[in-house]
């Protein structure tokens, strides 16, 4: 076989793959604190049961050894890739920090669950939700499910109704995040009222997304209005996930 890439012959083994052709690949997505990924176990225990469910052979001891460092100083975005041929790749990018608790648009569509691929799988087939954000001209959609939002193209959700915080359960119509795992965890620490809930769609007092990359963010933007944006309850579950982020990477 040849293959060349942007005119360049290349010769690694994944440029043959032939999973290349149809998205045959699971991955995961993290970020550095203080230079360490944060969660490591958790990101690699979602890796494995992704591959799992869709057969790929998975070996996890090759792939921690191959992980190395961080390239250099500061925070870094880690991508986690492995192939239906168990090919495996590993980009270390510097994170952008403007991303980080950025302000999103977000535009609610119906969702279409895919049974053969459920949304615990995180998969590389995402050209649908991709072309749903483009189509929005927004910078995530919001799936909602029966009258109930569930989860965005690259986050999970929290909502403020009432003083309580509230998010979606992982009932198999979700990809549960590690960092909403984290910040549930951060909420029953600081004392905050949480609750694990369906989630109808409708007016909040607060609305945010949360994502490895974004921490936690809150929505400005609701199908073309004003979103509810941020507000006490999210702000205050920020900081301390924040103020506990770094040991927690360590653990991890």
């Amino acid at each position: 076989m040849r293959v060349s890439v942007d005119g360049r012959e290349v010769t690694e083994p994944w440029a043959a793959d032939p999973a290349l052709l149809w998205g045959g690949w699971v991955y995961e997505t993290l970020r550095t604190y203080g230079g360490v990924p944060f969660r490591l176990e958790a990101h690699l225990l979602r890796l494995a049961a992704s591959a799992a469910w869709c057969g790929f052979p998975f070996d996890r001891d090759r792939l921690e050894a191959e992980l190395g460092t961080a390239p250099g100083p500061g925070e870094w975005k880690l991508n986690l890739l492995v192939s239906a041929t168990g090919h495996r790749v590993v980009r270390w990018e510097p994170l952008d920090a403007a991303r980080v608790g950025a302000e999103v648009r977000v535009a609610t569509r119906p969702a279409r669950l895919d049974p053969r691929l459920p949304p615990r799988v995180k998969h590389t087939n995402r050209l649908a939700w991709t072309l749903a954000v483009q189509s929005a001209g927004v910078d995530e959609v919001l799936w909602e499910v029966e009258g109930a939002w569930t989860e965005a193209t690259r986050s999970n959700v929290f909502v403020v109704r009432e003083g309580v915080l509230r998010t979606p359960p992982d009932d198999g119509r979700i990809l549960g995040g590690v960092t909403r795992d984290a910040l549930l965890e951060v909420a029953a620490a600081s004392g905050l009222e949480v609750r694990v809930e369906p989630v109808p769609a409708g007016p909040c007092d607060e609305l945010w997304l949360s994502s490895t990359l974004k921490e936690l963010a809150p929505v400005v933007e609701l199908d073309g209005a004003p979103g509810p944006g941020g507000g006490p309850v999210g702000a205050r579950l920020l900081a301390a996930f924040r103020a506990t982020a770094p040991s927690s990477a360590r653990r991890g």
